[in-house]
């Protein structure tokens, strides 16, 4: 009778090259979610900046339609510090005349306080100044 001695398990090279491959999958696991996470505040700071710009393009348009109690055209800020989502959003509203009668071009920009790029900017066509 023959005795045979078969080893049975994994070998170091096969146990390092298992390991090697699942820190891959963890690694780009992380990555993903690092990434998800940043869009999303990019995407919260960006809707912050919109709602800044909404709401001084709003203003504008209800005085044009005469729906705001009466102040005058000069009583409007064109640039301003708002607080809105927790953060200080600095603003700017660029005002031109337009191609036609009596039609202005609205711009409004918004960022973020702490660094000097825009997050925002969004433009309206009124009749009126």
């Amino acid at each position: 009778m023959k005795v045979s001695s078969i080893n049975r398990g994994f070998t170091l090279i096969e146990v390092v090259v298992a390991l090697f491959i699942l820190s891959l999958v963890l690694s780009s696991a992380i990555f993903s979610v690092h990434q998800y996470a940043d869009e999303r505040v990019l995407i919260r700071d960006r809707f912050l900046a919109n709602q800044v710009a909404w709401n001084h393009l709003m203003e504008r348009y209800q005085h044009s339609k005469k729906w705001s109690p009466k102040r005058l055209a000069t009583g409007f800020k064109t640039k301003g510090v708002d607080e809105q989502g927790g953060q200080s959003w600095q603003w700017e509203m660029k005002i031109e005349k337009a191609n036609g009668q009596d039609i202005y071009r609205y711009e409004v920009e918004v960022g973020s306080v702490e660094s000097d790029s825009s997050k925002s900017s969004l433009v309206v066509y009124l009749v009126g100044k």
